[in-house]
């Protein structure tokens, strides 16, 4: 594809993203406007966080973005995703050469803060990709670009859990579960949506119910099962201890009506109780004790996660791996990877081991060896994050606040989950393949 096809095709697909930011903010956005002198023109600095296939793409959408809007653009690659000393030397020489913006993925939520204020300070507009910053800086950046982290781990897990029932059959004969993590801070988002997810579907296969993870919904459910329980019964039957001394024929402690700031409690011997009461009774230590049963499996299914040390290198990414399936598996039925070392260290081990294809791997992004493992059938898809719109709509948020234009504070380029089975379809292919398809 030449670069003018391929520019339109992503302004196509950035323009859907930003329609529907707007749709969600309603057209908000924050007002950046640089010192006199700045409108158009000049130089933005982009600077990623190491030398791998993802970044490559989010520098060729930087460059288009920086073409097409009449800017020079500085490129700066930090050595792996903790070196932060790098990106604070790249920040520092884009004040010196009076940048116009910074467009960065932080190797650090808090060491480069200092340096950003800096930039900001000197009247650097400054856009953050792919990952965060923490503080009070967030106030003075610009936009945040990136997918979520936690959404890429819940899809990662979905499709764990598809290609586990398509290879295996009956998820609740799961073994263990591999996490392997990176050493930056997006790792941590990954693995939490990845583990909830997971259990999750786990645990279903298993009858259990796992509590609502939508705050609102469990705060709604809290609040029918509270109407429910009116009534003096209901007070006599709040907690399994008291339920169970209750059927013992031990007095039950009910909820006192207090007229006056005393502290009482009213004794009720059990055998007071009327049939419904008891009844009631019954049903609140049977319920107390599923509950106990259900978390005591939910806990026994989070056990079967192992995580290893994380990992900034493929070497590492692999030895840690052998260290978890030994010489035939050791159990386990899934690995989880979360960024590009790790998948290609954990499929190194895998493949080495000769386990291919009798583990479960999902991973991330989209480096030309990963896609060699799908297609060899050692991997089963990985996520991909659109690395290109992130670079893009980076240098195009920056080029807006350079130019007093309102710029919307955050915007989720979402993931996708690539396989053997959609890795050729089209709009795959172009995410893949920006410069060549």
């Amino acid at each position: 594809m030449n670069k003018e096809k391929r520019r339109r095709t992503f302004r196509a697909v950035a323009a859907g993203f930003l329609s529907a930011a707007m749709l969600v903010t309603g057209g908000c956005g924050s007002q950046h406007v640089g010192p006199p002198g700045t409108q158009g023109g000049g130089t933005i600095a982009v600077i990623t966080k190491q030398e791998l296939s993802f970044w490559d793409d989010v520098k060729l959408g930087a460059q288009d973005a920086c073409d097409e809007f009449g800017y020079d653009m500085t490129y700066t690659v930090a050595d792996g995703d903790n070196d932060y000393v790098t990106q604070i030397a790249a920040i520092n020489d884009a004040i010196n050469k009076k940048a116009k913006a910074i467009v960065i993925a932080p190797n650090s939520a808090t060491d480069l803060n200092e340096a950003l204020e800096k930039a900001i300070d000197s009247g650097i507009q400054v856009v953050i990709i792919n990952s965060s910053v923490e503080g009070q800086i967030n106030s003075k950046i610009v936009s945040k670009i990136a997918s979520s982290d936690t959404d890429g781990g819940t899809v990662a897990a979905k499709n764990a859990l598809n290609a586990y029932k398509s290879k295996k059959g009956d998820l609740a004969g799961i073994g263990k579960i591999g996490i392997v993590g990176h050493t930056a801070g997006t790792a941590e988002e990954r693995i939490s949506g990845f583990i909830s997810r997971m259990t999750k579907g786990i645990a279903n296969a298993k009858g259990i119910e796992v509590p609502e993870d939508n705050a609102y919904a469990a705060m709604a459910a809290a609040a029918m099962g509270g109407a429910a329980q009116g009534g003096p019964a209901a007070a006599a039957a709040q907690g399994g201890a008291a339920a169970a001394a209750a059927q013992g024929g031990a007095p039950v402690t009910t909820a006192p009506v207090v007229t006056e700031p005393v502290e009482t409690t009213t004794t009720v011997p059990y055998e007071m109780l009327s049939d419904l009461e008891k009844a009631q009774l019954m049903v609140a230590e049977h319920e107390e004790q599923v509950k106990a049963d259900q978390e005591r499996e939910l806990a026994n299914i989070k056990k079967n996660f192992v995580q290893t040390e994380r990992c900034a290198k493929v070497d590492e990414a692999r030895e840690a791996t052998k260290k978890l399936l030994g010489t035939d598996g050791n159990g386990f039925s899934v690995l989880y990877a979360t960024n590009t070392n790790t998948t290609l260290g954990v499929c190194e081990a895998v493949e080495e081991l000769g386990l291919g294809g009798k583990i479960v791997i999902v991973g991330f992004n989209s480096d030309e060896e990963e896609l060699g493992y799908i297609r060899r059938g050692v991997l089963d898809g990985v996520i991909i994050q659109n690395p290109y719109v992130m670079g893009y709509v980076g240098v195009r948020y920056a080029k807006q606040a350079v130019t007093g234009a309102s710029v919307g504070k955050q915007l989720d380029t979402g993931v996708t989950f690539v396989n053997a089975n959609n890795m050729n379809d089209d709009y795959i292919m172009l995410m893949l393949y920006p410069d060549k398809y």
